[in-house]
């Protein structure tokens, strides 16, 4: 018996671009794939609950048709008997999805949220809130295995695939059984502990300083602006960088390791957004391919404000770190949308972990 005979079915949780790849690549890698939106969220799904297939193109520019074993808008048909759940929604969404699934929630099932930002400290604080004491893994990713978007009604395609993927746990010692999975599906290796995959998430990193620094384009273009296309100059580069460095000082106080980039990719239109992932042609060529953001509403100032750069400085005051940068940002960001992303964002204490002295943290994240 092989290891995917041996595999419990997979469900793969979100109607997005995220969700519609991974229900259609893992079928295609010859998993039992159940493919779930939540109900409200039907519409997202439309298209494939109607023809039970996914259209699916690569970054070759093949087309698939790709069907999942099952097609549902129900959390218990989809969660009972499932291996792995992977929750592939944006971080707006990831409280109330946790929320809806955790009634179904199975002992001995691993529950890995693609990608980060605090998701599995935020899902271990609801389940305690909950009393609910089911014996579960959670796991997150620092990104997708993608570059990816929805390009119509059930059709996805693929720009971009990662060759690296850092994957925690929370215990961070249950990281070495959930990689014998997860590894037959993607290229992943383990980071030390939660706040890994979470502070080495680029997209806090890169999308709101150059959405800020591009406010003028954006503005102007609306749909057609392409931040790594037209956006990613030296100066907006130079910005990135900086934020870079203020998250790397954050990972040194707590003995969190960071990947490595390249001096080079610092200066590259595609940025270090790139560096771990390939294309079948120029990498560069690849980034130009995807668009966006077309407003100051988008999942670049919306998810990855309230939901990355708002805790990192939360987490950064308690540990001693400075970030002017990133508070620069944030700033800007109220000022435009007229906003305050401080108090819309995740709190240290919604993470369980407000108060806690750098041992107390490290104890939390490995024996919580």
């Amino acid at each position: 018996m092989n290891t995917l005979e041996k595999m419990k079915p997979i469900a793969v949780l979100g109607g997005g671009h995220g969700g519609h790849t991974m229900a259609a690549d893992l079928t295609m890698k010859g998993f039992e794939v159940r493919f779930c939106e939540a109900p409200e969220f039907a519409d997202n799904i439309k298209g494939v609950l109607e023809g039970r297939a996914i259209n699916l193109i690569d970054a070759h520019g093949k087309k698939h048709v790709v069907k999942p074993k099952l097609v549902t808008t129900d959390f218990a048909e989809a969660l009972y008997g499932a291996g792995y759940i992977m929750i592939v929604v944006p971080a707006l969404g990831s409280k109330i999805f946790f929320k809806s699934i955790m009634p179904y929630l199975e002992e001995g099932q691993t529950i890995i949220k693609w990608s980060a930002n605090f998701s599995a400290l935020m899902f271990a604080n609801m389940l305690k809130q909950a009393g609910i004491t089911k014996d579960v893994t959670l796991a997150e990713t620092h990104t997708l295995p993608w570059g990816c978007r929805l390009v119509g009604p059930g059709t996805v395609q693929i720009m971009v695939s990662a060759i690296k993927l850092l994957l925690s746990t929370l215990p961070s010692q249950r990281v070495e059984s959930v990689l014998r999975g997860v590894v037959t599906m993607y290229p992943v290796v383990p980071g030390e502990n939660v706040l890994a995959t979470t502070l080495n998430n680029l997209n806090p990193v890169v999308h709101p300083v150059g959405a800020i620094l591009n406010a003028g384009s954006i503005d102007a273009k609306g749909k057609d602006f392409y931040l790594y296309r037209d956006g990613t100059t030296q100066a907006v580069l130079k910005g990135i960088r900086a934020v870079f460095e203020e998250v790397s000082r954050i990972a040194e106080a707590l003995d969190v390791t960071m990947l490595n980039y390249p001096e080079e990719d610092f200066t590259k239109k595609s940025t270090i957004m790139s560096t771990y992932f390939e294309a079948p042609y120029a990498i560069e060529e690849a980034t130009d391919q995807i668009s966006g953001p077309s407003s100051f509403e988008s999942r670049y100032i919306l998810e990855d404000l309230p939901f990355g750069l708002v805790p990192i400085t939360h987490l950064a005051r308690q540990y001693g770190v400075k970030t002017p940068t990133m508070d620069g940002i944030i700033a800007l960001a109220n000022a435009i949308n007229q906003t305050d992303y401080r108090k819309q964002g995740l709190t240290l204490d919604e993470l369980g972990i407000a108060n806690l002295d750098r041992e107390s943290l490290k104890h939390y994240l490995g024996e919580v």
